[in-house]
């Protein structure tokens, strides 16, 4: 019994006798010899161990599963030797057995496709144009739609034709060393003739010009949306500089007349001049306002100038301009800081002055709310990032000017209604500060069950703002009854109530402090008028 060897040629493997093997290893060798030293040897060898494994596979059966040294020896046979095919001119004397395929296999072309080269191997197995094929497909997709898929499991079954010899098989074309070396040096020389003639081809030229196109018009594309975006922006920096620019000059310049939600006047007095005034160093108050303007305006003017670079597109030689608007807004911005700086310095302690007092009265009594009226005294609202802030005024006196104080009304945990009055003022020390909170005028009055607030407080002390508040909490134990009348309701601040209630709905009307809170009070009794 001959001794078996596995080996692998061609991707398959097979179990070859001993003889088999060694003349079949002798042959390989030489072809491997035989063209080595070529640049396109591997393909060819590639394609002949591919040959070479069908033409095996084609000798085994169920019964037979060994490759025998007769097999190996008709392999030869029809390939032929790798000296007989020297070169093309000696191989015209040759007497070498040929081994014609008088049959085709049926193959999808690669070389040929549209998609997956069915029509075109259908057409070389035919022997007729690939065009006749397709033109039939395509009649019997549109009048059999089962054509697609009788055209997807054609692609999926049959092979492509990748190898030469799969290529040779395809078209019925001879099988031996000589044909299989003749169609990969001819394909290898169309593939490198192609490649060096390709640059100076006309479809290279269209195929460059057509990708250059291709670049150009993304670039092109990109260029506008970035300019466009770059012009939005800079109509964006223009649209909001000017309004900028123009609300605050307005404000300062034209003022209520031409912005009333934005008052700033009583009547025709700037109140704002004065406070500025009160505050800082009459020697200094120019150069805060210059400084105070620049800081301000040289950011909106170089947003509304760069907006319109944006939005214009244009580079003017503009450094040196926007080198001098740095330089002077970043000096004003150093001497206002100085400047402000060491007038806050007059205000920078603050010390509060509490006063207590104890109302006398039995949760059997209502308790009534109100503030003194002085209807001499104006009221001037200011709107700041749409927060409201109000001024009083004398209207004898414009410049004499008052706030409200605020009031909060919470539980108290005492048995009795207390009422805590906090004046904070201001000053460079803390005797200054002490002796301005002493100085605030406010004052609140028991008058039996009346409880009596003033309404307003001075802001300016001889021609001077002090900045001084005046800050009340009425703290109320549970079971009191109080009355809140509608002269307080510009002095409510924070009421601890048990659902929400707006001030408005809160003055004129009767409130029981609960556990939760200030509720609403419906029995009205006659003993406590």
């Amino acid at each position: 019994m001959k001794k078996t060897i596995k080996i692998n040629i061609g991707g398959v493997i097979f179990h070859l006798d001993e003889d088999a093997y060694q003349i079949l290893q002798n042959y390989l060798t030489a072809i491997n010899q035989r063209f080595a030293s070529t640049e396109e040897g591997k393909e060819i060898v590639s394609d002949i161990e591919h040959r070479i494994a069908e033409i095996l596979q084609s000798k085994l059966t169920e019964q037979k599963q060994v490759i025998t040294k007769e097999d190996v020896d008709e392999v030869v046979e029809i390939m032929g030797h790798p000296e007989d095919f020297e070169s093309e001119e000696e191989n015209t004397g040759n007497d070498y057995h040929q081994y014609e395929k008088n049959t085709k296999r049926l193959y999808r072309d690669p070389d040929n496709r549209i998609l997956g080269g069915v029509c075109s191997g259908i057409a070389t197995y035919l022997n007729i144009d690939p065009l006749i094929i397709r033109i039939l497909f395509l009649v019997s997709l549109f009048a059999f739609g089962i054509m697609a898929i009788v055209y997807i499991v054609l692609w999926a079954l049959l092979p492509a034709a990748q190898t030469t010899a799969q290529k040779l098989d395809m078209r019925g074309e001879k099988f031996n060393i000589s044909d299989i070396e003749k169609n990969v040096r001819k394909e290898y020389e169309t593939v490198k003739d192609n490649f060096k003639n390709f640059k100076n081809s006309k479809d290279y030229d269209r195929t460059r010009g057509f990708f250059e196109s291709i670049i150009y018009a993304i670039g092109a594309f990109f260029r506008f949306i970035f300019k466009f975006v770059v012009a939005v922006i800079g109509l964006a920096l223009v649209v909001a500089g000017v309004g900028f620019l123009i609300g605050l000059t307005g404000t300062l310049v034209i003022g209520e007349p031409f912005m009333p939600w934005n008052n700033i006047f009583i009547n025709d007095h700037v109140i704002f001049t004065d406070m500025i005034h009160s505050v800082t160093d009459p020697n200094t108050i120019w150069i805060v306002t210059i400084c105070a303007v620049l800081v301000v305006f040289i950011p909106l003017v170089a947003i509304i100038y760069g907006g319109f670079k944006l939005l214009l597109g244009v580079r003017p030689h503009d450094r040196p301009i926007a080198g001098i608007g740095f330089v002077a807004w970043l000096l004003s911005l150093i001497v206002l800081v100085v400047i402000v700086g060491l007038q806050v310095k007059n205000f920078s302690v603050s010390v509060k002055d509490d006063e207590r007092i104890v109302v006398n009265e039995s949760a059997t009594k209502t308790l009534y709310l109100k503030a003194r009226e002085d209807k001499s005294v104006a009221t001037s609202k200011f709107y700041i990032f749409d927060s409201e802030f109000k001024i009083m005024y004398d209207e004898d006196d414009e410049k004499h000017l008052y706030a409200f104080p605020e009031i909060d009304i919470i539980s108290g945990y005492s048995d009795q209604v207390i009422i805590e009055i906090i004046k904070e003022g201001r000053g460079s020390d803390r005797s200054e500060a002490l002796r301005n909170a002493n100085n605030i005028e406010y004052h609140v009055v028991q008058q039996d069950s009346i409880i009596l607030f003033d309404a307003i407080y001075t802001l300016v002390d001889k021609n001077r703002w002090r900045f001084p508040e005046v800050d009340i909490t009425i703290k109320v134990p549970e079971g009191y009854i109080l009355y809140l009348d509608e002269s307080i309701e510009e002095q409510l601040d924070y009421i601890k109530k048990e659902r929400y209630y707006r001030n408005d709905k809160m003055v004129n009307k009767y409130w029981i402090m609960t556990d939760e809170g200030l509720e609403k009070y419906y029995k009205v009794t006659y003993d406590d008028e």
